[in-house]
């Protein structure tokens, strides 16, 4: 019988699993699933279906001559977190990559949508820095570029049309989020399923930074180094610019914050931007709208208040998922659907527990909010 042991490693990998998980779901020893993988014996039948349950694939799924090409690099991988300097890690974060890339090549194959832009938008702003332009310039154009509304209720709409595909996952604890371009020029951001609404806007819009800013460049060095702390930086001040635009910002703020040392007082920005109380204050104090000593007042409130570990309203702003992928797949028809899991060898159990976790949460987001027809957000889908 045919088996590519190569295939059950990435997918395993793909899953979050260790040797040992899926040894335990398999009801075999750690040593047998190695030696799946590495080819050295073949599981038998009644294993081969419990990985089928499992993945929720068929035995073609793993009949095929060879593994999920590799499009993206351990250095191309930007983390928001200490997780770059675990190899572990990393590795498995680009192998799930490659295994969604891969199905993600099939699935567009049903569908035609709009030219990319983001790539041309990538090299505008690099451009654009080079020629000496601040974050505050950069994040305004990018924001100008994208139709970004002023309360980033469509941001992530808005970043998914562009042609970047947004996938949630459960990660590391010390990993926020984190993004990439493949070898074809294909940009994902991943988001961590943990984050509040608030943080969850920043980080994707840290990430974004990390891909208009960083593409191509190198994130193998550790997160001490001057240039790796450089990048975070860089991407952290694009993500503050990007959320909260200069010129509105001070607006509102000198409107609105009658006592900067107060955390309450910055509530109602809060509940307009969607940013976190943390993030409003940090920019506050960047554009010099607040003093060192307020600073360290409000931070010293933040602690008595508890909202460093738990902001108000962060349950009453929304908690945007990705659509576009979820919306592709509501675009087939069945006989369409058949045909890709026919050629690809995967059931909807496959998509749902890696590409689209918690599904009915996107049916509810996109009746509810039917964030991809408001305000030019539709994205063009045809078959």
């Amino acid at each position: 019988m045919k088996f590519n042991g190569m295939i059950l490693q990435d997918t395993r990998e793909a899953f979050n699993m260790s040797r040992r998980d899926l040894a335990d779901k398999l009801g075999v020893s750690e040593q047998s699933v190695w030696q799946y993988e590495t080819g050295v014996s073949f599981p038998k039948f009644e294993v081969i279906n419990s990985l089928k349950r499992v993945f929720g694939v068929e035995l073609s799924y793993f009949q095929k001559d060879i593994s999920n090409p590799k499009i993206v690099r351990n250095s191309q991988v930007a983390y928001r977190a200490s997780l770059r300097g675990s190899m572990k890690n990393t590795k498995r974060e680009t192998l799930y990559l490659s295994v969604i890339d891969s199905f993600l090549n099939e699935l567009l194959n049903y569908v035609t949508l709009p030219e990319p832009t983001i790539l041309s938008l990538s090299n505008k702003v690099i451009k654009l820095k080079l020629n000496g332009a601040s974050l505050d310039e950069v994040a305004s154009y990018v924001r100008k570029n994208l139709k970004i509304d002023s309360n980033n209720n469509f941001m992530m709409a808005s970043i998914e049309k562009s042609g970047v595909f947004i996938l949630e996952r459960s990660l590391n604890d010390n990993v926020d989020a984190y993004s990439a371009w493949t070898d074809n020029n294909r940009p994902y951001i991943i988001l961590g399923t943990e984050k509040k609404g608030p943080r969850r806007l920043f980080d994707l819009a840290h990430e974004l930074g990390h891909v208009l800013l960083h593409r191509n460049l190198e994130f193998d060095a550790p997160e001490t180094t001057p240039i790796s702390r450089s990048l975070e930086k860089e991407a952290n001040e694009f993500a503050a610019s990007f959320t909260l635009p200069k010129s509105e910002f001070t607006k509102l703020f000198l409107n609105n914050v009658k006592d900067p040392t107060n955390p309450k007082d910055y509530l109602e920005l809060k509940e307009y931007f969607q940013m976190s109380i943390a993030a409003l204050e940090m920019r506050a104090h960047r554009l010099k709208l607040i003093s060192k000593e307020q600073s360290s007042r409000f931070w010293a409130r933040m602690n008595k208040f508890g909202f460093k570990k738990e902001e108000p309203l962060d349950e009453k702003i929304p908690f945007y998922v990705p659509g576009k992928i979820y919306a592709i797949f509501n675009s087939l028809s069945r006989r369409q659907l058949q045909s890709l899991y026919n050629k690809t060898g995967v059931s909807r159990k496959y998509i749902n527990d890696l590409i689209i976790p918690n599904a009915e949460d996107r049916v509810t987001f996109m009746k509810t909010d039917d964030v991809y027809a408001k305000k030019g957000n539709i994205i063009p889908i045809s078959r």
